[in-house]
């Protein structure tokens, strides 16, 4: 259930909804730290399933100065009037046997709440890739039929996405065997990104695009930057600056096409430093 965290009614009716799943790198969820962070984005509500694995901790988008003690959960709702943008964060894995249980869930709130867009972010495995998608932009995207009338044509010509290749079968055919066959009898292969294809099936409905980068596990903090970096050559949520962003680590800020605020939490992704007194 969703539970509301202000008093405040929120209509979203105008925002977009920003969506990343459990996926390879964790590479969503990342980007979705760089907006949230960056917007200083409100926390206005969370999501208590029977799917998804309890957590409490802290902050992660504490301030160094901040004095004031918030607990986060396992799954957060985040929202910034000014850029009528809305950010779903979630931060625990699923039980056993009920990610489906789940997605169906989220789809129906999705659905209740009218977004004008939705936009889910994932990845998938790099090394699945096929022959011809060695090259070229390592982005993907899926639209539903009336985002694809909306921004279809902005998508490929603009923005120079590609849409996810489907496959015939497994091993995949060749791009010629792809163009021969009809689409219906090709599927969505799609390993590593999470409930991203339930979603997008149960929402076809809506206005939603799912964008996906091949990436593989490791340190994907650059993969989260280049996914956000795209999604704000899009949207254009955070002002692009003209002078050059400083040390990463001293001045918690990432360079790229915009500065994103780093979140203090990145600091301890890959766990505290060791204590240099053992070599010594």
């Amino acid at each position: 259930m969703y539970i509301a965290a202000t008093k405040r009614k929120h209509d979203w009716q105008d925002f977009t909804l920003i969506l990343p799943t459990v996926s390879v790198g964790n590479v969503g969820q990342l980007a979705a730290d760089l907006i949230i962070s960056t917007l200083w984005m409100e926390r206005v509500g969370y999501i208590h399933h029977p799917s998804l694995l309890p957590v409490a901790g802290n902050n992660p988008f504490a301030h160094e100065d901040a004095t004031s003690c918030k607990l986060a959960t396992c799954c957060e709702v985040y929202e910034s009037i000014s850029a009528q943008v809305v950010v779903i964060q979630q931060r625990a894995p699923f039980i056993k046997g009920k990610r489906k249980e789940f997605a169906d869930w989220l789809s129906k709130w999705v659905k209740d709440k009218h977004f004008y867009r939705v936009i889910i972010l994932t990845s998938t495995f790099a090394q699945e890739r096929l022959d011809y998608q060695m090259t070229g932009s390592p982005f993907r995207i899926l639209q539903s039929p009336s985002m694809e009338e909306q921004s279809g044509e902005f998508f490929r010509t603009k923005m120079g996405w590609k849409e996810l290749e489907r496959r015939h079968s497994f091993p995949a055919p060749t791009p010629q065997q792809v163009a021969a066959e009809e689409t219906g009898h090709q599927l969505l292969y799609m390993p590593g990104s999470g409930i991203a294809k339930t979603l997008y099936e149960n929402c076809q409905e809506q206005p939603l695009l799912v964008f996906m980068m091949f990436v593989s596990e490791g340190d994907n903090a650059q993969d989260a930057l280049a996914v956000a970096d795209q999604l704000n050559a899009w949207l254009s949520l955070i002002e692009k600056k003209d002078k050059q962003s400083k040390d990463l680590e001293s001045q918690n800020f990432a360079k790229g096409i915009v500065e994103w605020k780093v979140p203090m939490s990145w600091r301890l992704v890959f766990g505290s430093r060791f204590d240099q007194k053992l070599f010594q």
